[in-house]
């Protein structure tokens, strides 16, 4: 069971959570788009801003890093070129040719290293499709972000107090995606 007392801490971790709902929920939209299942341009577009709103309140919160990928793939690439350097200066028979290896080797060994992170996350990824359809989707979203902007709103840090205008302006994306639903009079 999930708690979302306003008052217990930790709205960067929800904020990153409802980001990464919203972006399920657009990448849904935007597929279905694609393949005229659905075809509405300005759904995907106002949930693409609403989390763009969202992505701005959780960098005020500072709960944005750096994605694991760019951080293995720099990581592997240094242990790759650092290794070839190691080679090469231990040779020291034509040094220019094996840098130029050591650099190419690192960066194609970083590619590498990004795509089977890539696939191990599809593999082990349990969230299925959106349902973009679905108006709980958006009273969840909605109960949620009302309660990290509420939380926003009494942070003791000023920086973090306009993050609650962040939030309301997300709703408001919210509710106008949810207004363009098919079957609604």
């Amino acid at each position: 069971m999930r708690r979302d007392d306003p008052f217990s801490g930790g709205v960067a971790r929800r904020l990153l959570e409802i980001d990464r709902e919203l972006a399920a929920a657009v990448r849904d939209a935007q597929c279905r788009d694609w393949v005229a299942d659905r075809p509405d341009r300005v759904g995907f577009a106002r949930l693409g801003q609403a989390r763009h709103e969202i992505y701005t309140a959780a960098r005020r919160y500072r709960a944005v890093r750096i994605r694991a990928e760019s951080l293995v793939v720099v990581i592997l690439g240094a242990v790759v070129a650092g290794a070839g350097l190691a080679l090469g200066l231990s040779l020291w028979t034509n040094l220019p040719l094996v840098l130029a290896g050591t650099v190419v080797g690192g960066v194609w060994a970083g590619l590498a290293a990004r795509a089977g992170w890539r696939w191990w996350l599809r593999r082990t990824s349990r969230a299925g499709a959106a349902p973009i359809d679905d108006p709980y989707l958006y009273a969840g979203l909605r109960r949620r972000i009302e309660v990290c902007a509420m939380a926003a709103r009494s942070d003791r840090n000023y920086r973090r107090r306009p993050a609650a205008a962040d939030l309301e302006y997300a709703l408001d994306w919210l509710a106008a995606a949810q207004d363009e639903l098919p079957g609604r009079a």
